[in-house]
């Protein structure tokens, strides 16, 4: 096998792994686990987690293909499908139940003799700490959802049925690999810049970072709503 067609099989691997991050359940799935996230560290991590989780299932589905011809049956995917509809709508009201636990709203104050203003602030102090003190208290929750990510929509497409068609065992792996890599990068990148947008916004509009997040879970649960009602 020459070099130039294993360079096309790594760069159609990258490419489609990068793509294949900024799917729309993906996009809502990660935008409501990291809704709540104080620190870029974490969404990181949380990122991470869910590209190990997503990458795994792959990887797994593919030793399975080579070692005993074994491939995932149709029917899984299907399912894969209505359990990522289901984890949507529950990640979406967990985004929707924390809003409401905060209580933001505007209270007005006077200072020095200044005019009148309003301050958006939270009452929910107490449980961001307890948060911030149990960093891991949801570590599994990304590493699963990316796991049922693996099995569901266009990531068999994508990952297995090319890797299937290449007759080198090493070089199917590689491809699935440096799909996964794709996975990652680009979830990172994406996790990363909307930490950032989402603390300047915090920083300037904290009342528009209400709304963000707010429809943020009404999103997820719209998009799960329609994943899980195909299904049905």
């Amino acid at each position: 096998m020459d070099l130039t067609h294993i360079s096309f099989v790594i760069a159609l691997a990258f490419g489609l792994g990068t793509l294949h991050a900024l799917d729309a359940d993906h996009i809502m799935a990660v935008s409501g686990l990291i809704a709540n996230q104080r620190s870029l560290r974490d969404v990181l991590r949380f990122c991470s987690r869910w590209a190990i989780g997503h990458g795994t299932v792959l990887v797994i589905a593919g030793i399975f293909a080579f070692a005993v011809g074994w491939v995932l049956p149709s029917s899984w995917s299907h399912y894969a499908d209505a359990g990522v509809g289901v984890v949507l709508i529950v990640i979406g009201a967990m985004v929707l139940i924390n809003l409401y636990r905060r209580r933001i709203h505007v209270h007005f104050h006077r200072h020095d003799g200044l005019p009148e203003h309003a301050h958006w602030h939270s009452h929910h102090q107490h449980d961001m700490n307890e948060h911030a003190d149990n960093p891991h208290r949801h570590s599994h929750g990304p590493l699963l959802v990316g796991m049922l990510h693996g099995l569901s929509g266009s990531a068999p497409l994508l990952a297995l049925i090319p890797m299937a068609t290449l007759k080198s065992p090493m070089l199917g792996f590689v491809y699935l690999f440096i799909f996964s890599i794709g996975v990652l990068l680009s979830m990172l990148l994406f996790g990363g810049l909307l930490s950032l947008f989402l603390k300047v916004v915090e920083r300037y509009a904290e009342r528009l970072l209400f709304w963000i997040r707010g429809i943020t879970g009404l999103g997820a649960m719209v998009l799960g709503g329609m994943m899980l009602a195909s299904f049905l």
